[in-house]
């Protein structure tokens, strides 16, 4: 009976001491749940990946999860259940997701990750440069523009032309800074556009005010290059009065025949300049000389031609006998008028002055188209004491 209770008590033991401990096993572990390194992007990205992963040492990944757990809104997580995913419908601001694994042992671990998204890049600041005006006959002139970015760094510039009389020729169009050469007078609009390293752009436009140069010519007083060319009979009556005329009418019963030669200095319009217009002012004598005295102009007929005197002449030499040649090409017919006194303004001559400033200045002739008696027209010259009256030529050139 003893030796049983020993066997009993010792079989117990061995029980307790070695029959639990021999087939006890460690519980499973969770997973390990890795939602991928944090990122930053800048719209106008339209979506990014979720690169997130799961390890277990008990059984297997069965399954995974994302959910958005704060941000500005609520983009689109297009595969949620997917270890890896895109999102898209982003906003300025900061994400937070988190990425959920499951093993096949029912248990769980999560991982966040932080999505920074930033502002698209600004558009970089075109400067055209301040608005110019420039007096020709410059040959050429200077664009000046620049850029600034916030964002990336400017890596291109252009220049065009948006408006303009003509299309100039723009030297260096893809710098900063670039010379226009063959232009003429008025008014252009260009435009610099500045490009940064993210492809945007930015413009900025200036104008360019081309103004052509006026001369006016008015002799204060004696133009030497002012003459009355006269013929009483046969006797030359050529002088320097203050008239200049064209006329046709009797002296002491002697036929008598008047033409008025005058040349403005057109030294200061430089050789290769381009004549705009040209407007010539005569101004009706108010105080006769010649004729019936009493009235500049008389006849019936008393239409008269402004000519280019083709050969050169000097108002101290010439007489009616000696007058220069002159050409009928480009000629202008002054009507005849019934009024006693009246002024020409604004003569078109552009085309005798261009002659003139390309075939030598020999000036201009008052002929009547027809020289017949007791006919004339009697306008000012630079002897008048009226100085406002003198002969008047207006250019533009460039």
């Amino acid at each position: 009976m003893r030796t049983i209770s020993r066997t009993l008590i010792f079989l117990s033991f061995c029980i307790l001491f070695f029959g639990c401990h021999k087939n006890d096993s460690p519980p499973p572990k969770p997973p390990v749940a890795n939602a991928g390194s944090d990122q930053t992007i800048q719209l106008p990205a339209s979506s990014l990946t979720l690169a997130g992963s799961g390890t277990t040492e008990s059984g297997t990944i069965i399954s995974y999860a994302w959910t958005l757990v704060s941000g500005p809104n609520v983009p689109t997580i297009n595969n949620a259940t997917s270890a890896t995913t895109s999102v898209s419908g982003f906003i300025t601001g900061t994400y937070v997701f988190q990425l959920k694994v499951i093993n096949s042992s029912g248990l769980s671990a999560i991982d966040t990750v932080t999505i920074i998204v930033t502002p698209a890049p600004l558009p970089p600041v075109a400067n055209a440069g301040p608005d110019q005006t420039i007096q020709l006959p410059a040959s050429s002139f200077a664009l000046s523009g620049s850029g600034t970015t916030a964002s990336g760094t400017i890596t291109g510039y252009m220049w065009s032309l948006v408006s303009g009389p003509n299309v100039p020729t723009i030297n260096t169009q893809t710098s900063a800074s670039t010379s226009v050469t063959g232009f003429t007078a008025g008014t252009y609009v260009f435009q610099l556009q500045v490009t940064n390293s993210f492809g945007l752009s930015g413009t900025d436009n200036v104008t360019i005010v081309l103004n052509p140069t006026t001369l006016t010519l008015q002799p204060a007083n004696n133009n030497a290059n002012e003459i009355n060319l006269a013929v009483i009979g046969s006797t030359d009556g050529s002088s320097h009065n203050i008239d200049l005329d064209a006329g046709a009418w009797t002296t002491g019963g002697a036929p008598t025949y008047l033409r008025g030669a005058f040349k403005f200095d057109l030294s200061g319009i430089p050789a290769g300049a381009t004549i705009i217009s040209a407007k010539l002012s005569l101004y009706s004598i108010p105080d006769p000389t010649n004729g019936d005295g009493i009235n500049a102009n008389s006849g019936t007929n008393n239409a008269m031609y402004i000519r280019r005197i083709t050969s050169n002449w000097s108002g101290n030499t010439v007489t009616w006998q000696t007058q220069p040649a002159t050409t009928t090409t480009d000629q202008l017919l002054i009507p005849h008028t019934n009024q006693s006194f009246l002024d020409l303004t604004d003569l078109d001559v552009k085309n005798l002055v261009d002659a003139m400033h390309t075939s030598g200045n020999y000036g201009l002739m008052m002929i009547l188209q027809n020289e017949t008696a007791y006919t004339i027209r009697q306008f000012c010259s630079s002897n008048h004491s009226n100085a406002a009256k003198h002969p008047k030529l207006v250019i533009v050139y460039q």
